[in-house]
């Protein structure tokens, strides 16, 4: 049975606005990890009323997609997405293939490993697993969303489509790269050259987290489309030669155990 959301008592047919609304109300949710988020945090990233965020907070409680925190005041993701996003699944299960190998990873060397896949023009983290080295990232929990062209893993995700679906998207999220990141469109385009070449891409430096580093593989199906990318961060001083190359084999070893496991339903080139 469809469930409608209702935001005014009565209506239960929802303009695209609104639906837009509401889906931002989660993603600000999201964003905010275990502590989840507060109504200043909605105003600060909103442009509505303060009356329309308690309409729509109230219909997202009633079904199920958000719920109050322990803490006075703030909302946490509800339950019911955790049943959406198990009937969505990603890949042949790649989230459930992919978080006892990041997890070995992460406990192995130290660092933060993530999976992300496509999701239209952005790349969505799926799954994070961090090691006794934790560091910063673009995206602080799972589910958070970046602009492809931002990060080493939507390099290895754009590194495999097809040059107009590729160019589309950088055209698309040019702008947006250039002013909120400081990244260039012939910066992306050199480093996907050097994952076609090399096998892994190193992402592209911009203004935002400097002091970091990383590496990212993609994981192709079997016709080599990226189903999502395994990507590692760590800071500048841990990357020494030897420590870049034993990270790299081993998150080519977990792929590839990936691989196996999914019965030849993924494919890594």
């Amino acid at each position: 049975m469809t469930r409608d959301m209702p935001v005014n008592g009565s209506n239960t047919h929802q303009s695209p606005t609104t639906l837009v609304h509401a889906m931002q109300i989660l993603q600000i949710t999201a964003s905010g990890g275990h502590r989840g988020a507060s109504i200043d945090d909605y105003l600060d990233e909103l442009e509505f009323s303060r009356p329309t965020l308690y309409r729509l907070l109230k219909g997202l409680k009633q079904q199920g997609f958000l719920r109050s925190s322990p803490i006075r005041g703030r909302y946490l993701l509800g339950y019911e997405l955790l049943v959406l996003g198990a009937q969505a699944g990603n890949g042949a299960g790649l989230r459930d293939l992919a978080r006892p190998r990041l997890l070995a990873l992460a406990q192995r060397w130290g660092d933060s490993f993530y999976l992300f896949a496509r999701d239209g023009v952005n790349a969505v983290c799926l799954e994070v697993q961090n090691g006794a080295y934790p560091v910063g990232s673009f995206v602080r929990a799972t589910g958070g969303r970046l602009p492809l062209g931002v990060g080493q893993a939507s390099v290895a995700l754009l590194a495999y489509l097809g040059g107009d679906e590729r160019d589309e998207i950088l055209n698309h999220n040019a702008e947006r790269l250039m002013d909120e990141y400081a990244i260039a469109i012939a910066d992306i385009e050199d480093e996907i050259s050097h994952q076609l070449k090399h096998g892994y891409s190193r992402g592209v430096e911009g203004s935002l987290l400097p002091e970091y580093c990383g590496l990212a593989i993609p994981i192709l199906d079997h016709s080599g489309h990226p189903l999502g990318a395994m990507s590692c961060s760590m800071l500048k001083s841990r990357m020494t030669t030897d420590h870049k190359l034993d990270v790299l084999q081993g998150m080519q070893e977990e792929v590839a155990t990936m691989v196996n496991k999914a019965h030849g339903l993924l494919y890594l080139d």
